[in-house]
């Protein structure tokens, strides 16, 4: 079913949890809205302590099935108020299920202002300093953040207008040829990122994912139904 990852970046702590049974059927916009239904304050200032900001897939990430493979981010939105989910393609959902993640949820905000690179790999995670890295623009960002950890992780990473908390800023991420030009852009969820103090998070996942499937064989044959109807259908088949 995959863990949740949670990451306090006042206090410092990591911790992977098992998600637990009333999450099983959530994925995406869903598992997020459920999540700050349960664990935040519908009051709270969406630029302080006690927003969170959520990032996972859906609930076929991970498996043979098209399309499925997109990256979902949310919190409370600072330019509505209310829940917002923003929606990003890119090669970070496929490595949440890679790392068997089915959320990584980022509380709290740091004391001193400190700026920090979450650092993922299979079952392990850490804050690592990313001071060096304040005022880059995601592109230099991504040039140095592939020199460091190499050309292979997926990256969910802040530009300046995040780390600036403006209230239009998106999240970028990086897609099959390593560039961030995939966007989570509604809802000013980039301002929330940075209010966490993540510049970037980085996703080391390599292998398949550790999907557990009730029946392979019946998946793969409903899987290559939708292909060939969406393949026959006369406006969506030519795309």
């Amino acid at each position: 079913m995959g863990k949740f990852l949670r990451v306090n970046t006042n206090t410092k702590s990591i911790v992977f949890e098992e998600a637990k049974e009333e999450y099983t059927m959530f994925g995406g916009r869903a598992l997020i809205a459920r999540l700050l239904n349960d664990e935040v304050d519908p009051k709270c200032d969406a630029l302080g302590p006690d927003n969170k900001l959520i990032v996972c897939g859906g609930l076929l990430n991970g498996t043979s099935f098209p399309c499925t493979g997109r990256l979902s981010v949310g919190g409370k939105s600072p330019l509505t108020g209310g829940i917002k989910e923003a929606n990003s393609g890119g090669t970070a959902g496929q490595m949440l299920a890679r790392l068997d993640l089915k959320a990584i949820i980022v509380e709290d905000k740091p004391a001193n202002n400190e700026l920090f690179i979450l650092k993922i790999a299979k079952d392990k995670a850490d804050l690592l300093p990313a001071d060096s890295y304040a005022g880059m623009n995601t592109y230099a960002l991504t040039e140095r953040l592939h020199e460091e950890f190499g050309a292979k992780v997926g990256l969910i990473l802040i530009g300046v207008a995040g780390e600036r908390e403006y209230r239009s800023a998106s999240i970028q991420v990086t897609d099959m040829e390593g560039r961030p030009c995939r966007a989570a852009a509604r809802g000013g969820l980039g301002a929330v990122m940075g209010s966490k103090g993540i510049k970037a998070i980085v996703l080391d996942a390599t292998g398949p994912a550790p999907v557990e499937y009730a029946d392979r064989a019946k998946f793969t044959t409903a899987t290559k139904n939708f292909v060939a109807a969406a393949k026959q259908d006369p406006v969506g088949g030519q795309l």
